[in-house]
């Protein structure tokens, strides 16, 4: 095989397009490449060109060295152990991500938490999504200095940044994104959507996602009498995902702590929508408030507070006036701290931290 730019091998928990992408594709001087535990895996619409599977990696030792291998990037840290030959018996340097579950609800089961603190042990540097989470796996006996937090970037090219407003018209149009999970607290959201609107009438809500929780919510639009104001979407392609964002007012992320202790980081939804222009509902939620500054550039409400939800979303009904300024801030909160531009820079100067004392 022809020697080419250095290759990274990552792995993440399917080949579907998403927030992760770039982050293997995208690295300067570097080509990214995905390992999949078995062949069926394999997508063909999948944005990921170079694919190997596991059983290849070990049934042909010399392929590290004829594609230029020099390091491996497990994107959860829970998923880690089948791919930790490649450092044990390879040298590879191994990079980690921690993107909430891994850090949280993973580790409470005790050969979980005994599997991450010998990985705290064996992998290189340590990619968490926030400092929230960085704090967490801290607790958990991961060294500090071994820890280099990276936000996941957003291509602000994509999200075009349009400020709201309320034509008199208008119903004002609330969105939510995300997968139908407990943590993601969509529950509490259509709760306190049916309280606002008893009193008012003019505003919608649509919610795109699907999983597990999809039964339960059409279930709980039929108990409240929600039928004609809201709307469930299936999963939309990521890459068509911004004109749901454009086509709507609000947008609410009402993230909660679900009964096995799982967590979100920051939710990539939620920087999307900011960089939109659009006013925010969120709460005080793991590491949101490192994107979200309450009053500033969003509403940040407790979590799991229905009550204070539905006080966030009238004051934003009765005071559009606001929304453009709440979400110019939001824009300029994500251009600074969560450009993918910027992100990808880190994460190479954070790649090549390690690598460099490796030659």
């Amino acid at each position: 095989m022809k020697q080419s730019s250095p290759v990274i091998l990552h792995h993440k928990y399917s080949l579907e397009d998403g927030h992760v992408t770039k982050q293997i594709t995208s690295v300067e001087g570097f080509r990214g490449m995905m390992i999949v535990r078995k062949a069926k895996e394999y997508r063909k619409s999948t944005p990921f060109k170079s694919v190997i599977t596991l059983k290849e990696l070990k049934s042909n030792p010399q392929f590290l060295k004829q594609a230029n291998v020099v390091a491996f990037h497990i994107h959860h840290g829970s998923q880690t152990t089948k791919y930790e030959f490649l450092k044990e018996k390879y040298g590879l340097p191994m990079f980690v991500g921690f993107r909430g579950n891994d850090a949280t609800a993973f580790p409470r089961k005790k050969k979980n938490l005994k599997q991450l603190k010998r990985l705290f042990k064996t992998a290189d540097m340590f990619f968490p999504v926030c400092e929230h989470l960085k704090r967490r796996i801290m607790q958990l006996g991961c060294p500090e200095d071994k820890i280099r937090v990276l936000y996941g970037g957003l291509d602000l090219n994509r999200f075009e940044y349009r400020p709201r407003k309320l034509d008199s018209q208008d119903n004002i149009r609330f969105l939510a994104v995300g997968r139908f999970v407990e943590k993601k607290g969509f529950h509490h959201l259509l709760r306190a959507f049916a309280k606002v609107r008893k009193t008012h009438k003019n505003i919608t809500l649509t919610l795109i996602g699907r999983g597990p929780y999809e039964t339960e919510y059409a279930r709980l639009i039929n108990k409240l009498n929600l039928k004609k104001n809201v709307e469930i979407v299936p999963w939309v392609d990521y890459q068509k995902i911004q004109s749901k964002y454009y086509s709507s007012h609000i947008f609410c992320a009402p993230s909660i702590t679900d009964q096995n202790g799982n967590q979100e980081g920051i939710p990539n939804t939620l920087k999307e929508a900011m960089a939109t222009g659009m006013p925010v509902i969120s709460t005080t939620h793991a590491g949101i408030p490192e994107l979200v500054k309450n009053n500033v550039s969003g509403l940040l409400v407790p979590e799991g507070s229905v009550k204070q939800l539905e006080k966030a979303m009238k004051w934003l009904i009765e005071h559009p006036e606001q929304w453009a300024k709440l979400g110019e801030n939001a824009r300029k909160k994500v251009e600074a701290d969560f450009n993918l531009a910027i992100q990808l820079k880190k994460q190479k100067e954070f790649y090549n931290e390690v690598l460099l004392k490796q030659q």
